[in-house]
Formats: structure tokens, C-alpha cells, sequence
């Protein structure tokens, strides 16, 4: 079974991880403009997480593809969080990983991609409330705040999660995958 291997990558895994890693990091880098829409960074973010697990059927490849571009932003300064800005990327790769399950057969579905992208998104209200709730907010404030800021990346990611199905799925279709 292709999921169920060893815990070491191949080199043509460890390839395409970093590929998925570095587009990312790119994408993040492309949209660190200010297009007035919240939530317009997790479309990417979404689209090639979940693209990344179903080409990649293995478990926990999604959050390795997180946590690794989470790191390379934090480490080249893109974003407001500092070191937060790998938990915001981590976070929606193991919601993917959780939700593509064992085997990621179900992640060719683009209304399964949307699925999960918008839970992709809507995990972005932990950091939010964090950070947040760090700097000393009211609660009410904190929580009204990381609502709506997960509402708007809940739409984008099932955006870009319905995109990078409908991406894997013509791959799979004509034998990439």
C-alpha cells in the first residue's frame, strides 16, 4: 500500500514536498499585497495542500508541506505573527491530512475539496484568538474578530480546496498521479 510505507520519503516524495513547500512560500509571498479581502491568502493555501495530499498518498504529507513553507516564511519575515505564521500554515495541512483520511481517494472530488478546504480555513481562528488573546483583548472582541476573520478564509479555502481537486483529479486522469 502506497500510504502505509516506512516513515522515510522517496526521493520523488521528498521532490514534489518541496516543490508543493516552495509554491506555497512563493503564493504567500505573490499575495502579501493588501487586496482589502480577508482571507484571500488561504486560496493558494488551500488549492495546493490539498492538491499536495493527493499527490502524495501518504499520511501527514499535507502538514509536512505546512509546516515546512510556515517555517520558510517565518524564517524570511513574510507576515504579521512571527513564529505564529507556521502554526497558521501547519494547522490547515493536518485538517487535510485528517480529513483525506488513510488513503486520499477522496480528495480527487472537488465538492470533498471544498469540504475540506473550508475546514482548512476555518481552522485559522485558533492563531487569530491567540494572538489575540495574548495581547490582552476582551473576549467578546477576540472572539467576534477570529469569527469573522475565519468566515472569510473558510470561503476561500473552499475555493482553493475545490480547485486543487479538480487539479489532481485531471492529473489522475491523464496519469500523473
Amino acid at each position: 500500500m502506497p500510504g502505509l510505507r516506512g516513515p522515510r520519503l522517496d526521493t520523488r516524495e521528498a521532490l514534489l514536498v518541496a516543490f508543493f513547500a516552495g509554491f506555497l512560500v512563493a503564493t504567500r509571498a505573490a499575495l502579501r499585497w493588501h487586496l482589502h479581502v480577508p482571507g484571500h491568502s488561504l486560496f493558494p493555501a488551500a488549492m495546493l495542500l490539498v492538491l499536495a495530499r493527493a499527490c502524495l498518498p501518504r499520511a501527514g504529507a499535507a502538514t509536512l508541506v505546512g509546516s515546512l513553507a510556515g517555517a520558510a516564511c517565518a524564517l524570511l519575515g513574510m507576515g504579521q505573527g512571527g513564529p505564529l505564521i507556521a502554526l497558521r500554515l501547519a494547522l490547515p495541512g493536518l485538517v487535510v491530512d485528517a480529513a483525506a483520511g488513510p488513503r486520499s481517494r477522496r480528495l480527487f472530488a472537488p465538492a470533498w475539496g471544498a469540504a475540506v478546504g473550508a475546514a482548512a480555513g476555518a481552522s485559522s481562528f485558533v492563531p487569530v484568538a491567540l494572538v489575540e488573546a495574548l495581547a490582552g483583548l476582551p473576549a467578546d472582541l477576540v472572539l467576534a474578530h477570529a469569527a469573522l476573520s475565519a468566515a472569510a478564509k473558510t470561503a476561500f479555502g473552499a475555493a482553493g480546496g475545490a480547485c486543487g481537486a479538480a487539479l489532481a483529479a485531471r492529473l489522475r486522469h491523464h496519469g500523473l498521479v
